[in-house]
């Protein structure tokens, strides 16, 4: 099944469906993933990214990730903890899968396209999952690719756990 699947970079310049289709999907997982205002505080997240991929189906987005490099000007908290700590790195900020598409492995094959840009140029792989609320797929998932766990931190809102994969992992 995952042949009738297409993973396609997006930046920038992405067109205004494809735009909107993101930022529902990502509205659509809110706690898993943090809120955004609107479509233009997408575009100006993606601006500021290094690397992101879609997920397609029937020219329909079904999942999507967003990463960013160390030394962008992106003012997440869960960024700066990695940023103040690791000087190389790709930092998963979010990832979603639209429901009715998760448990066939939409997940590992975004991932694993993650994991060659990551080991290409030879940095760790970061993210956050929530454990206030908990996420506990995510926290399954992640451990199952090879995440460690490597902090933690409780805000006002949330808690998080920090993961890390290295290379080879």
């Amino acid at each position: 099944m995952l042949k009738e699947f297409i993973l396609q970079p997006f930046s920038s310049d992405i067109n205004d469906q494809d735009l909107k289709s993101i930022y529902d999907l990502n509205q659509a997982n809110v706690p898993e993933v943090g809120s955004l205002e609107d479509t233009l505080a997408l575009s100006e997240l993606i601006r500021m990214s290094s690397f992101n991929l879609s997920i397609k189906f029937n020219d329909e987005i079904v999942g999507y990730i967003i990463c960013f490099k160390e030394g962008s000007k992106y003012q997440s908290l869960n960024y700066k903890f990695f940023q103040e700590s690791i000087d190389e790195f790709l930092y998963i900020d979010r990832v979603a899968i639209k429901d009715g598409f998760r448990g066939q492995g939409l997940g590992t094959m975004i991932y694993d396209s993650i994991y060659v840009k990551a080991n290409k140029s030879n940095v760790p792989l970061l993210c956050e999952v929530n454990t206030r609320p908990v996420n506990e797929p995510s926290l399954k998932f992640h451990a199952k690719m090879g995440f460690k766990e490597c902090g933690t931190n409780d805000f006002s809102y949330n808690s998080v756990v920090y993961l890390r994969r290295d290379n080879g992992a």
